[in-house]
């Protein structure tokens, strides 16, 4: 591969690529629809824009995978155009098959959705996976989706991670060589509806309040490896 002409090429201008392209000083960033001569075309299938992509040291993909054919050859593509590829997963691609259930990294993955087939292949090809759970931030947030009568089941317990702390981890995990890797992003603790509705005088309709319960703890004792000892995360319900 030619020697990198950018650090960092994020693939997608979401809410999460645009916010680490926003606090990274030597990045660039695709967009399906440029607005900004800062940003380089680039859709997945238009094959004559993967070229836009500079050779960089680090690739992170920001969205679903989806094991098409096509997308298959683009990681191929992409293993020629940088150094590492970082993929941002999600903890849905674990089996959740009991209450209390603790994911952690060598949880069994669920083959029956595309995306988790394709980011373990990918994997195993050298990509390292960066899982997320629940994200919240700016016009994200737990106490909005409650208020609007989103959350249908008061009897869950969800694991959630502020897009601050996912930028923050995120750069310090493009430092260093994680190949063949996968890392739950997660704070490593859950919270219950009822509580967080508790706190703010919330009340459930009857239907929510008899649904099934569900709890999964997120473990992110892995990732801590990577992290500064003193590291600490976001309250995302604030």
């Amino acid at each position: 591969m030619p020697t990198p002409t950018t650090e960092l090429t994020i693939l997608g201008n979401g809410y999460c690529g645009s916010r680490l392209y926003a606090g990274y000083d030597e990045a660039t960033i695709t967009s399906r629809t440029p607005t900004h001569d800062d940003q380089l075309y680039f859709k997945l299938d238009d094959p004559a824009s993967w070229l836009n992509i500079p050779f960089s040291k680090c690739v992170l993909w920001t969205f679903a995978c989806n094991n098409s054919p096509l997308e298959k050859q683009f990681f191929s593509f992409l293993t020629q155009r940088c150094e590492q590829v970082f993929i941002y997963s999600t903890s849905s691609v674990y089996q959740h098959k009991f209450y209390g259930q603790i994911m952690d990294e060598m949880s069994a993955i669920d083959h029956t959705k595309n995306r988790a087939i394709a980011e373990e292949d990918y994997r195993h090809q050298g990509a390292c996976l960066l899982t997320l759970c629940g994200i919240v931030g700016p016009d994200r947030s737990p106490i909005n989706w409650l208020e609007k009568g989103r959350i249908k089941n008061a009897n869950k317990a969800v694991n959630l991670i502020h897009v601050d702390d996912i930028v923050s981890i995120t750069k310090i995990l493009l430092q260093q060589n994680l190949q063949g890797l996968r890392l739950n992003l997660a704070p490593g603790k859950t919270y219950s509806w009822r509580a967080i509705a508790h706190n703010i005088n919330y009340s459930f309709s009857p239907e929510a309040l008899t649904q099934e319960a569900s709890m999964k703890l997120v473990a992110n004792t892995q990732l801590l490896q990577y992290l500064n000892k003193d590291y600490s995360f976001i309250n995302p319900i604030h």
